[in-house]
């Protein structure tokens, strides 16, 4: 069967044409649905691709497929060769490479529970965009399904995106007394496959979660597996992962804590961001981004240099006064991190800070059921100047006046008297002067 290459297909040949440890997974499984690679080995990905030709799934060598496609467009896979449909024929066969592991490593469904919904890939991806990226803390490495409290979150430690309402509450928690006595069911779904389904070209993905609860009495439980489906692609993930994810709630302000917030253009705010974090990035050096974000002047700085913006400050409380808190509202945060809040958010979000004490606590965005939070990093406030101390007047300079001949008379004899009364009351000496010894002459002798 003839059929056009897709962008989606040679992301599945370049996934497979990289370099890996394994030379069995540098190959492509056509099954007569779908062409799929394992080269992850955690994660499946595969594209649809019909091949009417085809009974069982065959293994075929990434270089025979790009080989082929240096021939030609069309590809239809027989069991022992690749053709065009037209004469072409590019064999290909295993040699010294067993191919056989390949098969074993492709998804089967379980028999556990599952959980199916329907995902909308813009939310996925704006909660993506927090999740940590080769953190020693593994399980930030990816986005966590909430099952019990229906939250999709994404942090790595500096900042936080939730979305709310996107996970169906599957699992109630059992309480007694009052008190919740079964655990939260999460399930971490890693980075990489989520950041490859996001790029599909569909709005929405269903997704699809075997063995999502875990059970303490039972010994050697298999991890939750997770499928996410769209019109032009899929990924299975064989394997979630095992961890304890941190308590996010915790880490989000109620609103009624943050009563002051602002409406800021989130497209302006984020070109600003993008601006001042690579001047900052110029100034260090390449070792880091930060910004001074003063909502009380409406400025975004650095070093006392910056751009404006135009905030709207607004209050829930009617007994504060906004303009006395104008001078304290500015708080120091890493510039990409800001910028990917505003790119997330509408016009309509509202950014609200503590203003009790701004510079050290979190910033918390919400629009609708997005929830982002950014913490601040220690800089340092913005620059005051200081008024400048004028000097006093200079006197004009005058010519010296010549001296009065009876008043320097006057001042000498005054000196002159002073001087002898201080002689007369001057103490006697404690020795006298040594007699000076005289020496007898002798007389002259007669010759």
């Amino acid at each position: 069967m003839e059929m056009m290459m897709t962008i989606k297909f040679n992301d599945v040949v370049k996934l497979a044409a990289a370099r890996h440890t394994l030379p069995c997974v540098r190959s492509i499984v056509f099954d007569g649905k779908s062409a799929m690679c394992v080269a992850p080995l955690d994660w499946v990905v595969g594209v649809p691709c019909l091949q009417p030709a085809l009974t069982e799934p065959v293994v075929v060598p990434v270089a025979a497929v790009q080989a082929h496609l240096l021939k030609s467009r069309h590809l239809v896979v027989m069991p022992d060769h690749l053709s065009n449909g037209q004469g072409l024929v590019t064999p290909f066969n295993a040699g010294k490479i067993d191919y056989s592991p390949v098969l074993d490593m492709l998804p089967k469904p379980p028999q556990g529970d599952a959980v199916s919904f329907d995902l909308e890939l813009n939310a996925l991806d704006r909660v993506l965009i927090a999740a940590g990226e080769q953190d020693i803390r593994y399980y930030l490495n990816g986005v966590l399904f909430d099952l019990t409290n229906g939250m999709l979150v994404g942090t790595d430690g500096h900042r936080l995106h939730c979305y709310r309402n996107r996970v169906p509450m599957a699992f109630k928690r059992k309480v007694k007394r009052g008190v919740p006595v079964s655990a939260v069911v999460e399930v971490i779904v890693g980075r990489d496959p989520l950041r490859w389904i996001v790029g599909s070209s569909s709005a929405g993905a269903k997704v699809t979660i075997w063995d999502a609860q875990r059970s303490e009495k039972i010994q050697n439980q298999s991890p939750a597996q997770i499928l996410l489906q769209t019109d032009d692609a899929f990924v299975w993930v064989r394997k979630a992962i095992e961890g304890r994810f941190p308590d996010f709630a915790r880490v989000i302000p109620a609103v009624t804590s943050r009563p002051v917030w602002m409406q800021i253009d989130p497209v302006k705010l984020a070109d600003t961001m993008s601006a001042m974090g690579k001047v900052a990035l110029l100034k260090s050096e390449g070792k880091y981004s930060w910004v001074l974000v003063d909502f009380g002047k409406g400025e975004v700085s650095l070093d006392g240099e910056g751009m404006p913006i135009a905030v709207n400050l607004a209050s829930d409380l009617d007994g504060i006064d906004l303009e006395s808190l104008a001078d304290d509202l500015w708080i120091g945060v890493n510039a990409p991190y800001l910028q990917d809040v505003a790119d997330c958010v509408t016009p309509a979000a509202q950014w609200r800070v503590d203003h009790t004490n701004c510079r050290n606590q979190s910033l918390l965005v919400t629009d609708g059921d997005f929830s982002g939070v950014v913490m601040p990093c220690r800089i340092d406030g913005p620059v005051k100047v200081a008024p400048v101390a004028q000097d006093a007047p200079e006197e004009p300079e005058t010519a010296p006046a010549e001296p009065c001949p009876a008043a320097v008379a006057a001042l000498v004899a005054q000196v002159v008297d002073k001087a002898q009364e201080s002689a007369k009351k001057a103490p006697r000496k404690a020795r006298k002067a040594a007699p000076v010894a005289q020496i007898v002459q002798a007389e002259p002798v007669a010759a």
